[in-house]
């Protein structure tokens, strides 16, 4: 096989990804770059990914070379036909529901995905990380996962979770927190959770509590962000290719699937998974928030017109 052809059969982001823990120096910093945001790389020049990286343009192009390509022209080839690829393969994906149209088409579409997305998750958790992390959960007086915009939602899912396993955790907003840190110390643990793990103010915040002595866990849907340079213990829940394909409903369930491993564990390992009052909770939200079955319910009231459409309904006509 030819280079070209080598070239064209190989999935550039990926191989990238998967030789990553195996470079070093200015070579790991490109890489870095590179996996950052694929995209941005295709408008850039070599002396832009050099400036970027904080390396030599020499080193780019070493780089270029360990990784399989002539130059830097084939390796931004390599990456948007990567890019390219993600694209393809989700236009396959429509294709291959056949005759499902519309919403049916649609509705099709998203769940694959949502399944394609949680396989992933699956097969890339750091178990190890997550059972430093759980570890680092037991032993805090509280929790506090800070999130930036969409990324607060999923803090604030993760958090829930938490508390039903038994946890003092909050979810918070950089801005907020940073009127809360002043009391952080040693007997806490912080996590910064962000989408790409890119987000200025969480980062900075992630690096403050640490600096008073937290212990700091970085969540992302993504490996090698620089939260994941900040964070004591960085958890990954997707790979570049599926984010860079994906929506926030598909980060926000693997992040999910994260905040139930880490709630079950520690709800299992302090409790026997029966965390103190939650049994007392549940019937005191039964009783005092729900409303009684249907069948207790006073009948809905009705009108003229309601009644000729259900007769209609039944088949009955004048």
């Amino acid at each position: 096989m030819d280079q070209v052809a080598r070239l064209r059969s190989i999935d550039c982001l990926t191989m990238i990804e998967q030789r990553m823990p195996a470079l070093t120096g200015a070579s790991r910093r490109v890489a870095e770059t590179i996996v950052r945001d694929p995209w941005a790389i295709l408008g850039m020049t070599i002396y832009d990914v050099a400036a970027a990286s904080g390396v030599s343009l020499p080193s780019v192009t070493r780089f270029c070379r360990a990784v399989g390509f002539q130059g830097f022209r084939e390796l931004v080839q390599g990456v948007a036909q990567s890019l390219g690829r993600t694209e393809h393969k989700d236009l396959e994906r429509i294709e291959t529901l056949g005759e499902v149209t519309g919403i049916r088409q649609l509705a099709c579409e998203i769940v694959g995905r949502q399944i394609d997305a949680l396989q992933t998750t699956l097969k890339l958790l750091d178990y190890d990380a997550i059972e430093s992390a759980a570890e680092a959960i037991l032993k805090a007086r509280r929790v506090t996962i800070v999130g930036h915009g969409a990324a607060y939602v999923s803090a604030l899912g993760m958090a829930i979770k938490l508390n039903w396993g038994g946890i003092t955790a909050s979810a918070v907003t950089p801005d907020l927190f940073s009127n809360q840190i002043i009391a952080v110390d040693n007997s806490d643990v912080v996590i910064g959770l962000l989408h790409q793990g890119r987000t200025r103010d969480v980062i900075e915040m992630v690096r403050l509590a640490q600096s008073f002595g937290a212990t700091t866990i970085g969540v992302t849907t993504v490996p090698h962000s620089p939260l994941a340079d900040v964070a004591d213990i960085q958890v990954a829940v997707l790979s570049p290719d599926i984010v860079r394909s994906g929506t926030f409903l598909i980060a926000y369930n693997a992040l999910m699937v994260l905040a139930d491993l880490l709630a079950a564990a520690v709800a299992e390992r302090n409790w026997g998974d029966a965390p103190p009052n939650r049994d007392a909770v549940v019937e005191w939200i039964e009783t005092n928030l729900r409303v009684a079955p249907a069948l207790d319910l006073p009948a809905r009231p009705t009108s003229a017109r309601m009644v000729q459409r259900e007769s209609q309904n039944a088949g009955y006509h004048g």
